[in-house]
């Protein structure tokens, strides 16, 4: 049975599973605004279709492996503060997966890959500091490589790979619009018009590009820190990603409870650039990433602990800083009033 769904199994069948030649698939994302033109569920298709279709080329390229397939879970955090969206807090979302993930070790499975398609901070990261707190745990290799290979792909570094796939170069006007930030932008577009048209409202042609405000005091911040780095020549390529996205997140925030920078933003990009075309070479692409990345944990060239994206690095969005760092912030006072 090379491709299961986990609520057909029963305990029979669960016990004759070998579970160094079984592979678990769990997307995890929740329901969010994208756009006037997306469907709530843009992320939750988005992580379904990744877990299905990876798991369908792995089980192809592996016969002698299982393959499981289990139920979405919709959850996330980070999400953009609008009608429709169904936020977590940072917190829950990491026990939950942590939890699932010690649930699924116990099980028998040694091999368990988390599916994402939403790309807010703490969600992200709270992904991977699951996958590798149950790993650790339990000694099981379980890896969420969803951010991993999307990062990629919307930052322009896969252009080459999506243009193999379309047959076709892409036009400077089609780089120039899906770089910069994605959010209901140009790539979801176009993956909803290869998913299924009927969910994308008609309207989208006319939307050009659009982005939150930054929060001008972070992003002052930010700009002079890059340049403070960068004469002490130091790379600042990741930072200033990092920096603009926490300034333009800040923002985004303010804009959606307060109306800061102007009407509300429900989208960051350029929905009018998208095609169904273009979509289905980015599914291609994204499926090809996500490929790669479980091969060479389930090949052992590669540990859970090494598959990380750019969500892992910053320490102010990881599961409990603010906890701990309260926490420590309370041990010091009471350590100098005991002193």
């Amino acid at each position: 049975m090379p491709i299961v769904r986990a609520e057909e199994l029963t305990y029979t069948k669960v016990r004759q599973l070998d579970g160094n030649r079984t592979v678990c698939f769990q997307p995890v994302s929740a329901l969010e605004v994208h756009g006037p033109h997306l469907p709530l569920g843009m992320d939750y298709y988005m992580a379904q279709w990744m877990a299905e279709e990876t798991g369908r080329r792995f089980a192809e390229a592996h016969p002698e492996w299982t393959v499981i397939q289990l139920p979405p879970l919709p959850l996330g955090t980070d999400e953009l503060p609008l009608a429709g969206s169904m936020n977590a807090s940072a917190g829950t979302v990491y026990r939950a997966v942590r939890a699932h993930g010690g649930s699924l070790a116990k099980a028998g499975y040694r091999y368990v890959v988390v599916t994402n398609g939403h790309g807010g901070p703490r969600h992200a990261a709270g992904l991977e500091a699951a996958c590798r707190a149950v790993s650790k745990k339990y000694g099981i290799q379980m890896i969420t490589p969803s951010v991993l290979a999307l990062h990629a792909i919307i930052t322009g570094q896969r252009f080459e790979a999506v243009e193999a796939k379309l047959g076709r170069v892409l036009s400077e006007e089609e780089k120039a619009n899906l770089v910069g930030g994605e959010h209901a932008g140009g790539w979801e577009t176009s993956f909803m018009l290869a998913e299924n048209p009927d969910l994308v409202e008609p309207g989208y042609p006319h939307l050009q590009r659009s982005a939150p405000p930054a929060l001008r005091p972070v992003a002052a911040l930010g700009q002079r820190f890059i340049a403070w780095r960068a004469r002490r020549g130091h790379d600042v390529s990741q930072a200033k990603e990092i920096l603009d996205n926490f300034a333009r997140g800040l923002g985004w925030l303010l804009n959606a409870h307060y109306g800061y920078g102007g009407p509300v933003v429900t989208y960051q990009g350029t929905p009018a650039i998208a095609s169904a075309a273009l979509g289905h070479a980015f599914r291609d692409v994204m499926a090809d990433e996500c490929l790669q990345i479980v091969e060479s944990v389930t090949s052992g060239r590669r540990t859970a602990q090494e598959v990380r994206s750019i969500a892992s690095d910053p320490p102010i969005i990881q599961p409990y800083f603010w906890s701990r760092l309260a926490g420590a912030v309370a041990a010091l006072i009471a350590l100098v009033l005991w002193l």
